[in-house]
């Protein structure tokens, strides 16, 4: 009975395609170079069994115009300095499980190609249980494209994405270190590094357990830690295969040696 239970967990936690292959229980952000953003939308959907037609609340149906965002919904921190000290712990804190000894590892910050819904899910989970304010999730949908040294083609292709952010004062700022590692970005230039005007770009600001455009973008229930921790651990094994495909260590880069560390921020920032 134990066993049954643990298998029926596993598959509502992890999901089956209609190919009968294991998928990550996300709904996956992979745009290909000839897709729109509607072309990969219907695919994706179709892939997951999905209707995300019957949920007027989700998050994908509260896309709207940045102009037409309300900022203040995003949660204020009291300083710049408070903010960038926790971006910092989030991207560089490795205590993820990963079932191998004496290895935690980050979040998947290497791997943008997919996976964003769980490196978001993660970062959001271990800011509340540090005890600060929840953040918003801010999800971007459109033909989106980002410029990435972690991809053999130099950039990755979505037709949505998510990331965690809070506010200082009037600025809102996104922790993204799959697109920039060195800083939180504002939300303008977040819009600018997945695509810019060109993408047609719309937004939701959603709750901090909104996990996937399906998910209702107020009125969702947190995820368990078990849960959270097994939907990032999907992405693990890709993450280590595409530093092997771009001749980098995985030993180094996701473990004491980021690439991040012997890089140098070009601009200072100022709010």
């Amino acid at each position: 009975m134990k066993f049954l239970r643990s298998l029926v967990f596993m598959l509502t936690i992890v999901g089956v395609t209609s190919q009968g292959q294991a998928s990550p229980a996300g709904v996956s952000a992979v745009r290909k170079s000839s897709e729109s953003y509607a072309d990969a939308r219907a695919r994706v959907l179709n892939l997951h069994g999905l209707r995300l037609n019957l949920r007027l609340n989700s998050a994908e149906r509260s896309k709207q115009p940045m102009d037409r965002l309300d900022l203040e919904e995003v949660p204020e921190l009291v300083s710049y300095e408070i903010l960038e000290s926790e971006f910092v712990r989030i991207r560089d804190e490795r205590w993820l499980p990963s079932g191998e000894p004496n290895f935690p590892r980050r979040p998947t910050w290497l791997y943008p190609d997919d996976g964003c819904y769980a490196r978001a899910e993660v970062a959001s989970y271990r800011l509340i249980e540090s005890g600060l304010p929840a953040p918003k999730k801010i999800f971007a949908f459109g033909s989106l494209t980002a410029l990435t040294d972690n991809s053999p083609s130099r950039q990755v292709e979505w037709w949505y994405h998510v990331a965690v952010a809070y506010r200082v004062e009037d600025v809102v700022y996104v922790f993204d270190p799959a697109i920039e590692p060195l800083r939180p970005l504002k939300l303008m230039e977040w819009h600018e590094a997945v695509g810019g005007d060109e993408a047609r770009i719309k937004y939701s600001i959603c709750s901090p357990y909104t996990f996937s455009p399906m998910n209702d973008c107020q009125e969702t229930m947190a995820l368990s830690r078990e849960e959270v921790l097994l939907r990032q651990r999907y992405f693990f094994r890709a993450e280590w295969d595409r530093l092997l495909e771009l001749n980098r260590s995985p030993m180094k880069e996701l473990g004491d040696e980021p690439p991040w560390m012997f890089t140098v921020p070009t601009n200072a920032l100022v709010l």
